[in-house]
């Protein structure tokens, strides 16, 4: 009976254990929600464990998917550097790495960029010099892309939340019986 109890609390512990054993995004830049005010040269995940090579990212536009000219993997950090300056507008990084445990493991981080480009007033010849310089109206179109990816990744981290409470009560469901376990065998042995 004791070894049955024994293998129950062990096996019990061990699966906890596993659970928190999965690789975590810890930052990235840019970071989740962000709206970018520089142009973008590269995308750095970094998790919270080793990652394997065969980790990648792709971006993805609006409209259209970007390339990255290179992606490295290198201890627990994803690099993807980008061959062209992106146009303002809104993106999400699809990554997929192979954590140390060798689970598979994918997430998005949606973010914006909205750079403020400066254009020189064209003067066409002199007796139009008076006019104002015409001026586009930036940033409207481009909000409410923003607006819904944070939404979605709103509810990814309260997805992720949820999970974190699924396992927290695994562990104190798990220490309660380990606990339980110890009280019977001592109170066998007296």
């Amino acid at each position: 009976m004791k070894k049955i109890i024994l293998a129950v609390v062990l096996l019990i512990l061990a699966l906890p254990i596993t659970a928190q054993a999965h690789t975590t995004l810890t930052t990235s830049t840019p970071a989740e929600g962000e709206v970018m005010k520089e142009a973008l040269k590269d995308v750095q995940l970094t998790f919270g464990t080793v990652i394997e090579q065969g980790s990648t990212m792709t971006l993805q536009g609006e409209e259209t998917e970007f390339e990255f000219e290179n992606i490295t993997v290198s201890e627990n950090v994803l690099t993807g550097t980008l061959n062209e300056e992106l146009p303002n507008g809104a993106y999400t990084v699809e990554w997929k790495i192979i954590g140390a445990d060798s689970h598979p493991i994918e997430g998005e981080i949606p973010f914006a960029i909205d750079v403020e480009t400066v254009e020189e007033p064209v003067v066409e010849n002199e007796g139009t010099a008076s006019e104002e310089p015409a001026v586009e109206e930036e940033g409207t179109a481009d909000e409410e892309p923003v607006a819904g990816e944070q939404t979605k990744a709103s509810e990814a981290a309260a997805v992720e939340e949820k999970n974190n409470l699924i396992v927290t009560a695994l562990m104190i469901a798990a220490a309660l019986l380990l606990v339980i376990g110890m009280f019977r065998l001592f109170k066998k042995k007296q």
